[in-house]
């Protein structure tokens, strides 16, 4: 692709803007030079989890007052965009994937997040996807055809540099808007707070591996202690796979293949007659037999991994349960927001079983901002 390519871009407005495509260093350090490192900046990423494993960080788009960019993360030095990076505020839409991706690929924490999925939200908006706020506000619809696109491909098309600046096109406008609404509903604070408690989380979780903890995975508490064991090898021999061929875990099977497979193994009976074990290769279905043999060998499983998310509850935390769900109910309804936003039902449930030290854990924890402690009254 030519060096600094420009490309026409609809905008927002009458006005056209353009896009830059950047593959060398003195590319990139002229883009940073026109901007202002104290002014915040719009910023999504694209990575290649849907193609490879472990996926990549693969292009930045960026955006500051007009200014816009496409970053290929493939080529070149990026320390100087990681330091600029660094200084200044972003503005994104769902950060915890792009500041998860961001942060393994080397770049520092920013200084501070504002997150248009998190402000929409706050506002009370039903629809709350980008392309839903941009068509609310702006009266476009942005096309979803490449969402499953490889962008580790080079040289990158042309229509995946149009459509991935769009990405970050309409956040600055988003942002002032959805800014006021919330200073008119008197919810900045809860805002910053709810981005950071997000962004706090997301650092804690950098040092976990890449990939889900089996005990997180949907059926794994409905499996006996022996389908558990077996279900935590498979897993294992599923990632060592996966890693070894460079492809998603879930192109080698699928996690709800694993969870039968699990359940079927623990009962003594085969798995050959599962449909897709059928369909692996001779050699991979002899490994996944012999990871289920080693699952049976470990014995039924024990110790949980992580902590559960639900509680078995006496007569007594039922009740508060009951109560709490009900004032969260009415809270919400009062204040134009979506219930789970307050506070989901596992959290009820762990302040049902715990109600005299449950704000500060809940806080601590990062599970719970204190505006959400305040309006419950905990």
């Amino acid at each position: 692709m030519e060096q600094n390519k420009q490309l026409n871009l609809l905008s927002f407005s009458t006005t056209n803007r353009k896009v830059q495509w950047i593959e060398e260093n003195n590319s990139l350090q002229e883009y940073l030079s026109i901007l202002d490192p104290l002014k915040p900046i719009a910023i999504d990423i694209e990575g290649d989890s849907l193609h490879h494993y472990p996926e990549k960080l693969c292009v930045i788009s960026l955006c500051q007052e007009g200014f816009l960019a496409v970053v290929d993360c493939l080529k070149g030095d990026l320390s100087s965009l990681w330091k600029m990076l660094s200084g200044c505020e972003w503005i994104c839409h769902g950060m915890d994937y792009d500041l998860k991706m961001l942060r393994r690929a080397g770049c520092p924490q920013p200084q501070k997040i504002f997150d248009t999925h998190i402000a929409a939200k706050l506002c009370g908006f039903d629809s709350v996807g980008y392309a839903d706020l941009v068509s609310l506000f702006f009266q476009v619809k942005l096309s979803k055809e490449h969402q499953k696109a490889d962008w580790s491909r080079r040289p990158l098309p042309l229509s995946l540099v149009h459509y991935t600046a769009k990405d970050v096109l309409y956040l600055e406008k988003l942002k002032d808007i959805l800014s006021k609404l919330l200073k008119s509903l008197g919810r900045s604070e809860w805002m910053e707070q709810s981005c950071e408690r997000i962004r706090r989380k997301i650092e804690k979780s950098l040092s976990k591996p890449p990939y889900k903890d089996p005990e997180r995975i949907e059926g794994f508490q409905k499996l006996d202690p022996f389908g558990q064991s077996i279900l935590l090898e498979i897993q294992r021999w599923r990632q060592e796979l996966a890693l070894s061929k460079g492809i998603p875990p879930f192109k080698i099977i699928r996690t709800e293949d694993l969870i039968q497979i699990s359940s079927i193994s623990s009962q003594g009976e085969s798995v050959l007659k599962i449909p897709a074990v059928k369909q692996l290769e001779k050699s991979i279905r002899y490994s996944l037999l012999q990871a289920i043999e080693k699952g049976k060998q470990n014995g039924p499983h024990k110790e949980p991994l992580v902590s559960k998310p639900f509680y078995f509850m006496d007569k007594e935390s039922s009740k508060r349960f009951e109560e709490l769900k009900n004032k969260r109910n009415k809270i919400a309804s009062s204040l134009g927001l979506d219930p789970g936003l307050i506070a989901s039902k596992a959290l009820l449930s762990e302040m049902a079983m715990d109600p005299k030290t449950i704000r500060q854990r809940l806080i601590e924890n990062d599970k719970l901002c204190p505006w959400q402690a305040e309006l419950l009254g905990l």
